[in-house]
């Protein structure tokens, strides 16, 4: 009987560690996806970000009238793009430029100097790079906050590359 005891004593043990066993076995893979996940999201956050960044400067060159031009200024922080325009006989500039992290936009009326933190903040960039070549090519280099970069070009044929300066 004190055998049979044993034995019955062993089994259970042999069951209660494999269970203990299993058990940690899946939280470590869960905690493996889970950290795994999370870095997948991040970087499809920074890459969405870059690309968007981007994309949003293109659209606006594109939307910009070829008589109002299109110009590369310096801010404290960097390249800013300025694009003009012209509502109720009034000229006005929008100026698109990174501050404090983040991609900014603000108008303005023509001639007025842009103020620290008075731009609509769009979305985390570290900084914007702008490039206006004499051919009428517009680069445009964003980097995160992480240092990746993403570049991205648009002909100002249709938006004003006779008025660039």
């Amino acid at each position: 009987m004190n055998i049979r005891k044993v034995r019955d004593t062993t089994e259970i043990m042999f069951v209660i560690t494999l269970f203990f066993l299993y058990t940690i076995c899946t939280m470590l893979l869960s905690m493996m996806v889970a950290d795994t996940y999370r870095k997948g999201a991040d970087r499809s956050e920074r890459n969405y970000n870059m690309r968007t960044s981007v994309l949003y400067l293109t659209e606006k060159v594109r939307q910009t009238d070829a008589a109002e031009g299109i110009s590369v200024r310096q801010t404290s922080q960097g390249d800013a793009l300025v694009l003009g325009m012209s509502a109720e006989g009034e000229r006005y500039e929008t100026w698109i430029y990174v501050e404090d992290g983040y991609l900014c936009e603000v108008l303005l009326s023509k001639g007025t100097d842009i103020a620290p933190g008075i731009g609509q903040k769009i979305m985390p960039l570290s900084s914007l790079n702008l490039k206006l070549g004499q051919e009428g090519l517009l680069q445009i280099c964003v980097t995160d906050q992480t240092g990746e970069t993403y570049t991205g070009k648009v002909l100002l044929e249709r938006a004003g590359r006779r008025n660039a300066v």
